[in-house]
């Protein structure tokens, strides 16, 4: 046990921008300009522009994004992907907000005035969505605190008396974007179109919105991601906790350690649904349990996307690859004994490179980890890519590196 604390706070990830990065065997992470990190279809569209330099952390790339409506800090290249769909979607919704329709609406209600906050912004330079602390805390000897509070982007009670969640998750359902977003921009133009549906000053079907612009013809999720948007548009968060409450007790999972993940606020219901259903899609594996109390050291949402992302890696191996019987917990690293033998970490990451702390813990899996059934092999499943050297280092010490896992199995943005 005392190995397994120490090689946790060794911070297990070929990405750990740690100590001992003078030596000239070891590798630091650099920022990169947009175009070589990213494909030039993703460094700019018709409605925003990925700014120079990316910066790299360590553990994912952090972007800042410019668009009409605002810029945008987002970390990881799946908020990437996210965020530009979302900033599509916020020009559609703003097309019906600012329609000449919407507004003489809201002028011919009777005796129900609605009150919208003003502009969330006052000028596009004005940044929005500050950086979150990130994964790199989750692989630190920092501890945080974890309070178990109603999750905040819940609706309340009033609001779903008056409908108006449920207009909300119609319209992001008509443009596939999360309900539960933490996009502000987004949030405002839902609320708006929510509100006023709800109280009756509004009301054209969602499904009636025509979807037009450049993205209209490249909408094309996975029949996955369709399914989840599909319980995401018809239930509510009440709906979505029993689900999953559901699906945790048919896991074995104890009442309380349920309880203590489902109220967790870092997590939204959109991201419990990804991460139970990934969990509960792996059968009779054990260690499930040890999985959510890991996850609960999540203190923000990039946070919480690391540990969704590792849950879709997970079962994304076990349907396509093999069978996972087993998870084992070192800290935030999860490794998972499969049917075959072979041992496989997945890992949410943009790009990884080789340090010090990657080298001395590699060294320690390979020589020290045994689970019943263990032939030797160990598999490293990133969603992004290694440099040259550290993916050279890790095969050199009998590691599989499988990259942009993303290409091989579903994985949700």
């Amino acid at each position: 046990m005392r190995y397994w604390r120490h090689l946790s706070i060794a911070c297990m990830t070929v990405l750990a921008a740690a100590g001992g990065a003078g030596a000239a065997d070891y590798e630091t992470p650099k920022n990169r300009s947009a175009k070589d990190a990213l494909p030039p279809t993703v460094v700019a569209g018709a409605d925003y522009t990925v700014s120079d330099p990316v910066m790299a952390d360590g553990y994912m790339y952090q972007f800042k994004v410019k668009s009409p409506y605002a810029v945008f800090d987002v970390t990881g290249i799946g908020a990437l992907r996210k965020l530009e769909h979302e900033i599509w979607a916020i020009g559609q919704l703003k097309q019906v907000t600012k329609s000449e329709a919407f507004l003489k609406s809201l002028k011919d209600q009777a005796g129900k005035p609605l009150v919208f906050a003003k502009d969330v912004i006052t000028k596009p330079g004005e940044t929005l969505v500050g950086i979150p602390k990130g994964v790199g805390r989750l692989f630190s000897n920092a501890t945080s605190a974890v309070t178990n509070k109603k999750d905040p982007t819940q609706e309340s009670t009033t609001k779903e008396l008056l409908l108006v969640g449920s207009f909300k998750r119609d319209y992001a359902a008509r443009f596939e974007v999360d309900p539960y977003s933490s996009n502000p921009v987004l949030q405002a133009e839902l609320d708006k179109i929510g509100k006023a549906a709800a109280y009756g000053s509004w009301t054209a079907s969602a499904a009636m919105i025509p979807i037009g612009g450049v993205a209209s013809s490249v909408i094309t999720a996975t029949s996955l991601s369709k399914s989840f948007n599909n319980i995401l548009a018809t239930e509510p968060p009440t709906r979505i906790r029993v689900i999953n409450e559901e699906k945790l007790k048919q896991m074995g999972i104890p009442d309380d350690l349920a309880k203590r993940y489902l109220d967790h606020p870092a997590f939204t219901p959109r991201q419990d649904l990804l991460l139970v259903d990934s969990l509960h899609r792996l059968g009779t594996a054990t260690g499930r349990d040890a999985y959510l109390n890991a996850a609960m050291a999540a203190a923000d949402e990039v946070e919480a996307n690391f540990f969704v992302n590792m849950a879709q890696i997970l079962r994304g191996y076990h349907e396509k690859q093999g069978p996972i019987t087993g998870i084992t917990m070192v800290g935030p690293l999860t490794l998972a004994q499969t049917k075959s033998g072979a041992a496989m970490i997945p890992f949410a990451l943009d790009y990884g490179v080789w340090t010090v702390n990657a080298d001395k813990v590699s060294e320690g899996l390979k020589t020290s980890y045994h689970a019943p059934g263990f032939n030797g092999n160990i598999e490293f499943w990133v969603t992004g890519t290694l440099s040259a050297k550290g993916k050279q280092e890790l095969q050199a010490r009998g590691f599989t590196v499988v990259e942009q896992v993303g290409g091989r199995i579903d994985i949700v943005d």
